[in-house]
């Protein structure tokens, strides 16, 4: 926009215009966005922004008084002390929030006895299998590798191996009386 277009706008805003409010938005409400978002990297945020500053220009319209740079740069820096106040509230809110939060429950030490027990059991159960099929239920179960892994860092066909921990698994079951889940 040219100076006196700018000055032209304020005269508007100033009349209680709001086609002049609604065309100073469509003239910079792109560039005060980007301003936002860099400030806070949030889009939610960078819109309450954007949006506290066209109504702050709305409320200044009446003593409105913007330098030759003319209106856009007054709207950039009032969109980027909104976005600032913002995250700073936003921060303090997520700080007050982790503090007033629910402690995590404490466990039931007769559940953590139990949980240890079975550990123990399966544990044992583990060191009874075959060895092959006790390195297969290492690798997928306590490793994280697919079958096919297994299969390819064990060196065995993909059949194998898949018969090796059926067989391993329907063994565990059985030693452990179905509690194996």
């Amino acid at each position: 926009m040219t100076a006196s277009a700018d000055a032209e706008l304020i005269s508007r805003l100033a009349g209680d215009d709001h086609t002049a409010l609604d065309e100073a938005y469509r003239a910079f409400a792109h560039r005060c966005k980007a301003v936002a978002m860099r400030t806070v990297s949030d889009d939610a945020l960078a819109q309450d922004a954007v949006q506290e500053a066209f109504l702050s220009l709305w409320h200044h319209r009446s003593g409105l008084v913007v330098r030759a740079a003319g209106i856009g740069p007054w709207l950039v820096v009032v969109t980027r002390n909104v976005a600032l106040n913002l995250a700073r509230t936003s921060r303090r809110r997520s700080a007050r929030e982790a503090a007033h939060a629910p402690p995590e429950p404490r466990p039931d030490p007769t559940e953590l006895a139990v949980a240890n027990i079975e550990a123990a059991a399966l544990r044992d159960a583990i060191e009874r299998l075959p060895d092959e099929q006790r390195r297969v239920i290492r690798l997928a179960y306590f490793g994280g590798a697919t079958l096919a892994e297994v299969a390819a860092r064990t060196g065995s066909p993909l059949g194998t191996v898949k018969r090796r921990a059926q067989l391993a698994l329907a063994r565990l079951a059985r030693t452990l009386g179905g509690a194996a889940r």
